[in-house]
């Protein structure tokens, strides 16, 4: 069914203005990604090298390796993940620190890249303070958004990396609601990997329980987070819908410690998934008020 006539009259609009100024989406990318090479750097001379979080990721593995509590009760420098990853930590942190927090941050941003479908998006969406907040802040949320689009389009691979992520933030896993039979597989077969490493450090899984319910008892919630509980009932309505664009948006309003800043980049996919699940044509042959419009319905991951 064709939108209404005001509608039909605007998106043909839109259209026009998009071919016209086409030419300068491009400077405009360009002159973004420059803007946050310049405000990184700024940020790195008064002090945020290296990033906070990626800090508390690598103390995680030093702690383990050289027998110290991983999980402690604090707002700063807190190791919230499951014992999955503080044993993957513990390889990597006898990476020289810097190496470490550099080496995740090109993650970072490659994921990133992945997650908007072109550098000039990359560029263009770069812009937004928010960009600049997640990377300085040294968290993985462009990984976990990754995770969520490559699960939700059935990328090969993407159980492996699912289950990897969802070792962070549990509720990236809720995608799984849409995989096909061999994410599944890979997905049972990485948690099982997962799960194994932790066999000589089992003690770290009551530890990490602990850590949990002590936080949520005492009180103590990460500076600047959105608390779970409102969130629940519109995330598991999103989950509910499933459609892929809706699962994915599910899967980011049930992360467990919402950053009221950057973790809003989480949707990223739902909005990517939401915007393609639709092919808009125009015909441009007639005036704006003649303007037809087609609209065909696909699968998202089918076309994204």
């Amino acid at each position: 069914m064709p939108p209404p006539m005001p509608v039909a009259v605007w998106l043909a609009s839109a259209e026009r203005l998009r071919r016209r100024f086409r030419w300068v989406l491009t400077p405009l990318a360009i002159a973004g990604a420059l803007f946050w090479i310049g405000m990184f750097l700024a940020h790195v001379r008064v002090g945020a090298w290296p990033m906070h979080d990626s800090v508390a990721y690598w103390i995680a593995g030093v702690d383990l390796r050289a027998g110290e509590p991983v999980y402690e009760i604090t707002p700063y420098l807190a190791f919230l993940y499951a014992p999955p990853m503080a044993v993957l930590m513990a390889p990597l942190s006898l990476l020289p620190l810097d190496w470490f927090v550099g080496g995740l941050l090109v993650l970072q941003v490659l994921a990133f890249r992945y997650v908007v479908g072109s550098w000039r998006n990359v560029g263009l969406i770069a812009w937004l303070p928010i960009v600049m907040e997640e990377l300085v802040s040294g968290n993985i949320d462009f990984l976990i958004a990754a995770a969520i689009l490559a699960s939700i389009r059935n990328v090969r691979g993407a159980g492996y990396f699912t289950a990897l992520m969802g070792a962070t933030k549990l509720s990236s896993t809720v995608t799984m609601l849409t995989a096909d039979r061999r994410q599944w597989h890979e997905a049972i077969v990485a948690g099982s990997v997962l799960v194994a490493l932790t066999l000589p450090v089992l003690h770290l899984w009551p530890e990490w329980f602990a850590m949990l319910t002590g936080t949520q008892s005492a009180g103590v919630q990460p500076i600047g987070t959105i608390p779970l509980l409102p969130r629940i009932p519109l995330g598991v309505l999103l989950i509910v819908y499933r459609r892929p664009w809706s699962v994915a948006a599910g899967a980011a309003m049930l992360v467990p410690a919402f950053y009221a800043m950057h973790s809003i980049l989480l949707f990223l996919p739902a909005i990517r998934l939401a915007s393609t699940s639709r092919v808009l044509r125009f015909s441009m042959d007639r005036p704006p008020v003649g303007a037809r419009l087609a609209v065909t319905t696909e699968r998202a991951h089918s076309i994204v």
